[in-house]
């Protein structure tokens, strides 16, 4: 959190890992200095053996067709344009955001660059977000008493612990509703 400006920074050699996704690279290729350039690499998440072996969020957007669309039809054909293989590799070469289709990845600039191919790995390992409306503010608490595990201002227990608290309060409001409208089984008392 003390971080101003994460790739001078990572330059400075302040930290030596940095965990995030493929929309950073071309931020990492333009900020840091042209002598870092080649001294730097992706890797897919560590994690013990076995298939659950450093799995990640999958992130990234979604293309969707409203049920109440008036223009369903164009709407399917954009999709369609979209997804199709040519247009997400011109997409990634304009914005970076890896392709979802896995045939784009055959594509020479995206299968000779050792970088990108990493989170070709990691995507083979992935598990869907949440889908409740406070995740990203779990994600937030989830990082706060990460960092004060590792700065040591709390123990893992006593962080790990602080965050359960965190989460049961976020969540609390959601339960109450859920089971008002009788889609949680009601709390049996402790």
């Amino acid at each position: 959190s003390e971080v101003s400006n994460l790739y001078q920074e990572f330059a400075r050699g302040y930290f030596s890992m940095y965990v995030t996704g493929p929309w950073n690279l071309g931020e990492f290729e333009r900020r840091l200095p042209p002598e870092l350039a080649e001294a730097w690499a992706t890797a897919p998440l560590p994690g013990p053996e076995g298939i659950e072996s450093g799995v990640s969020l999958a992130g990234g957007s979604s293309i969707v067709l409203f049920r109440s669309s008036e223009r369903k039809e164009a709407a399917w054909k954009l999709i369609e344009f979209l997804s199709e293989p040519g247009q997400q590799l011109r997409f990634f070469e304009l914005t970076g955001d890896l392709p979802a289709r896995t045939e784009s990845w055959e594509a020479e600039s995206i299968a000779s660059n050792e970088r990108i191919l990493a989170f070709g790995e990691q995507l083979k390992r992935v598990v869907a977000t949440p889908k409740i409306p406070e995740w990203e503010q779990i994600a937030t608490r989830i990082m706060i008493r990460a960092e004060e595990a590792i700065r040591g201002s709390a123990t893992i227990d006593q962080a790990l612990e602080a965050l359960d608290r965190d989460v049961d309060r976020l969540l609390e409001k959601r339960r109450w509703l859920l089971e008002k409208r009788g889609l949680l089984p009601e709390a049996s008392p402790s």
